[in-house]
């Protein structure tokens, strides 16, 4: 009866060594694919920082054109109020 009692614990341990492998080898399977999604987002992250980067020196190259656009827009205005005060007949 002794030797039945081993035997059962020996099978016991195997079960549970067994069952420590399969547990072993899917917390590798699990490692590798959450590496390798943590890559992809860190790919994806750098790509969006690139493109924001780039987003923002058109947005500040746009500005600038337009304060550019604006400043000529506004000394055209100045030229054209000029020129039609020298053409207003004198009143004096």
């Amino acid at each position: 009866m002794a030797i039945e009692g081993v035997l059962q614990t020996l099978q016991r341990v195997a079960t549970v060594v067994d069952r420590l492998e399969a547990l072993t080898e899917d917390l590798k399977d699990f490692r590798a694919s959450t590496t390798s999604r943590v890559e992809r987002i860190d790919e994806q992250l750098a790509n969006v920082r690139e493109r924001l980067t780039r987003l923002e020196a058109l947005r500040e190259a746009d500005r600038s054109q337009l304060q550019a656009d604006i400043a000529r827009f506004k000394a055209e205005v100045e030229r054209l109020e000029l020129r039609q005060v020298r053409q207003l007949p004198d009143s004096g």
